[in-house]
Parts: structure tokens; C-alpha cells; sequence
């Protein structure tokens, strides 16, 4: 397995993760997972997710650094778990102020 197929392999148990992990917050709040992607930068992996809330005319998005340069610093099931729980507790305190 090259480097870059253990990479995708990563990603793709993110991604899972994190689908799994927010369907039943989101649902429970009336809010869905629009997207989840991932962009390569200089200091690693970003992912961001999308969502449509109820009653906010545009997405609200929520980005963090999930593979710094270096490679990933915890399993991929854990690395999912914790922006799932970051996003949940970030959309628990939104205001429709917030940006």
C-alpha cells in the first residue's frame, strides 16, 4: 500500500465517521450535512463541513486542520469522533448572528 493509498484510506473512515457521527445531532436540531470535503494545504488536511440549518438562508460551514504535514496524529475513527463532537458543540452555542 503507497503512502497516498493509506492517505484515501484515512479520508474515507474520516468521512464515515463523521456522517455518522452528526446524522442523528443534525437530525434531532432539524439541520443536514450538505458536504463534507478536504483540501491539501502547506501545513496539511483540511476538511470542511457544510450544513444547512433551519431558518439560516445560507451554510454554515465549520474547518479544521485534520492531517498536519507531518501525517496523522490519531486514528481516523478518533480524528471523526472529535470534529463531530466540535461541530455539535459549536452549533449548540450558534446564534443566527454568528458568521
Amino acid at each position: 500500500m503507497t503512502d497516498r493509498e493509506a492517505l484515501d484510506g484515512y479520508l474515507d473512515e474520516f468521512r464515515s465517521e463523521v456522517a455518522e457521527g452528526l446524522r442523528h445531532p443534525l437530525a434531532e436540531r432539524g439541520a443536514r450535512l450538505l458536504g463534507l470535503s478536504f483540501s491539501e494545504e502547506s501545513d496539511g488536511i483540511w476538511t470542511e463541513a457544510v450544513i444547512d440549518l433551519p431558518g439560516r438562508p445560507d451554510a454554515w460551514t465549520r474547518r479544521r486542520l485534520i492531517v498536519p504535514v507531518p501525517g496523522p496524529d490519531k486514528d481516523a475513527w478518533l480524528a471523526g469522533a472529535v470534529f463531530s463532537s466540535t461541530v455539535i458543540e459549536d452549533l449548540d452555542t450558534y446564534r443566527p448572528s454568528d458568521s
